[in-house]
């Protein structure tokens, strides 16, 4: 099968793709460096012709809820348009544990921007599977860098079930080779599987452990979270499935 993952050349796009060419499947890494702008539409419409599948990898690193929303609305207008006229069959986003109750989207930009993609997902003419992670192990190095004071960085102690990269990437893999099993979304509301990791644990201790592993040069001060969506809005439900790998060990096989 012909599939489009948009954001191709990102950590979970590239993952993805590895995954799907492992699997025998003709991946597309769509990116702006392959000319494909998605918020523009420009290449889009092409890049789609003929494919069965569309993996949404897309990200926008930022904190401001102008940005985010505007950047996540935009690309999901386009991309389930260009589906739709193109006649994919399926599309699969990649989203987060939580994300769409409304104190967590509230707390933050950037969770504002994926509620957002949610809800426009919702609304598809096409069916969509929505695979929603916890926070990737990955992640805890962008905490570090997401509010630095010179060699103090700034993380929120929210509470976080952290989930191995690989696992997300192997399951919209899973995902995309199962196929639909909805009708259009708009219709009969997205399809749903979500990831959680093993421990619980905060952004802040997660952000130590790397700063550690990293020759301690940041020092990580944690800040207290006053709004109950960050405190523990990311933390998933019992049902949610778990992967078995743990953070720590992650963080002694890692580094730069």
């Amino acid at each position: 099968m012909r599939v489009v993952v948009l954001g191709g050349t990102g950590e979970m796009g590239s993952a993805v793709a590895d995954r799907l060419e492992g699997r025998g499947h003709e991946v597309v890494r769509a990116s702006r460096a392959s000319g494909v702008d998605v918020t523009a539409s420009a290449g889009l419409a092409g890049t789609l012709h003929g494919a069965g599948c569309v993996v949404d990898c897309l990200n926008l690193t930022t904190l401001s809820k102008r940005r985010a929303v505007g950047f996540f609305r935009a690309a999901t207008t386009a991309v389930t348009a260009a589906a739709a006229e193109a006649g994919v069959a399926h599309v699969v986003v990649v989203s987060i544990v939580g994300v769409t109750d409304p104190s967590v989207a509230r707390s933050s930009g950037y969770y504002a921007g994926k509620a957002a993609q949610e809800a426009g997902y919702a609304v598809a003419r096409v069916p969509v599977t929505v695979v929603r992670s916890t926070a990737w192990f990955s992640l805890a190095e962008t905490f570090l860098g997401q509010l630095r004071v010179g060699r103090l960085a700034l993380v929120p102690r929210m509470g976080l079930r952290p989930v191995h990269p690989d696992a997300v990437a192997d399951l919209v893999a899973d995902v995309v080779g199962a196929g639909p099993t909805t009708g259009a979304a708009r219709e009969d509301g997205p399809a749903v599987r979500q990831l959680a990791g093993p421990d619980e644990t905060d952004a802040a201790t997660m952000a130590r452990a790397v700063a550690a592993r990293d020759g301690g040069r940041v020092r990580v001060v944690g800040l207290p979270v006053p709004v109950a969506g960050l405190r523990t809005g990311l933390l998933p439900g019992p049902d949610v499935p778990r992967d078995g790998r743990r953070f720590a060990d992650w963080v002694r096989t890692s580094g730069r």
